[in-house]
């Protein structure tokens, strides 16, 4: 156990987590939640340490979390956890996968979080530092039943944290739809992941060393509510993911080469010495943002620093196509946007959203900018 929790700490976590206070008792006071009742022990009992690791214990069976997740909750004010568990539980991992899955574990977490730094941070000479503090506080625990790990996020005092977690459950997402593609239509989606993406992903299912199934789980902290959710690829998956690293051709500044990108997207700096990055060009895109439209399926949602909706679909920029299917987070304004947009996702039927687009992924709703295509049968 990471950290003995103070007595102010649990009461806190407590309250915020809906459990109220009951009858003293025992140099202490009973809290409960439903059917569970776990004893605060009085700062002053003498049996302080072992009644606090008896309510971690009753909190994470109510919670159905790890003690050591939820101790670590408790005392960092929220903490972000990524699951990798690989195999099937009775099955050993060799040196070579287990060391090739933890170094790709590893560089998908940190390009996520430079990924987000250069998305939401707007002065470059603080990008770093911010990646590197957030790495510093971000800590390891191995799994103790099956070959896998827990990854320990920084909590909602720094939104990179969970940014950064946020942004490799969409990508994981993403690959699992293309892996799981059939035909060209499936295998297309590959032109949008970077080669060294799949690589990652394939290391984490050892792809080219004989497939083992694995799962990413994504366990949000209790301070800042989210659904937990898990994305599994099975064996037949991670045995396609090499045909996508192939198919996604080598790393460049833009992944899809079939057709020049458009304007708005293209990087406007001078500099020839364009840093390569974790595998990535890092090139400073136009601060400009332009008149553009979507036209898609929502793909998913999200309310973590805003009213947001994936939208995968055909992008205009300026009435020009960029000719190709993406994925554009686009900024909602309004609960009933929201509203229509989860509607429009349960139904699978098509939206318009229209807004500024910043040249990257985002794109900010205008008034009255979300529509549902009313009649839409795909």
């Amino acid at each position: 156990m990471v950290e003995q929790p103070r007595f102010d700490e649990v009461v806190g976590y407590l309250q915020a987590q809906g459990w109220a206070p009951q009858v003293p008792w025992r140099n202490g006071r009973v809290w409960s939640h439903g059917e569970f009742d776990v004893l605060v022990p009085g700062v002053q009992a003498a049996d302080f340490a072992a009644r606090m690791r008896a309510l971690v214990r009753c909190v994470a069976d109510f919670e159905q979390r790890e003690p050591e997740v939820v101790v670590r909750d408790i005392v960092s004010g929220g903490v972000d956890v990524v699951g990798y568990r690989a195999g099937d539980g009775d099955s050993e991992v060799s040196l070579e996968a287990g060391t090739a899955a933890l170094a790709a574990l590893h560089t998908l977490i940190v390009a996520c979080a430079r990924q987000v730094a250069d998305r939401e941070i707007r002065k470059s000479s603080m990008r770093e530092l911010a990646v590197a503090e957030m790495l510093d506080s971000t800590t390891l625990l191995p799994h103790r039943e099956v070959f896998g790990y827990d990854v320990f996020l920084s909590g909602p005092g720094s939104r990179l944290g969970r940014s950064s977690a946020v942004r490799l459950l969409d990508v994981a997402a993403t690959m699992q739809e293309a892996a799981r593609g059939e035909g060209p239509a499936g295998f297309g989606l590959a032109r949008e992941i970077r080669y060294e993406t799949v690589e990652a992903f394939g290391a984490l299912g050892s792809a080219d060393h004989g497939a083992m199934r694995f799962e990413l789980s994504f366990r949000w902290s209790r301070q800042v509510r989210r659904p937990d959710v898990a994305v599994e690829f099975s064996r037949a998956t991670v045995s396609r993911l090499p045909q996508l690293r192939d198919a996604s051709g080598e790393s460049r500044i833009f992944t899809d080469r079939l057709e020049p990108p458009h304007p708005a997207e293209l990087p406007t700096t001078d500099r020839p010495d364009q840093e390569l990055l974790g595998g990535e060009y890092r090139v400073e895109l136009p601060r400009a943002e332009r008149s553009a439209v979507i036209v898609g399926v929502v793909v998913g949602l999200d309310k973590d620093g805003g009213l947001k909706a994936i939208v995968r679909g055909v992008l205009s920029v300026d009435g020009t196509s960029t000719g190709r299917q993406r994925r554009i987070t686009v900024r909602l304004r309004t609960a009933d946007e929201y509203t229509k947009a989860l509607a429009a996702h349960s139904s699978e039927v098509r939206v318009r959203a229209t807004g500024t687009f910043d040249g990257k992924r985002d794109l900010q709703i205008s008034e009255n900018g979300f529509t549902v295509i009313e009649g839409d049968g795909s």
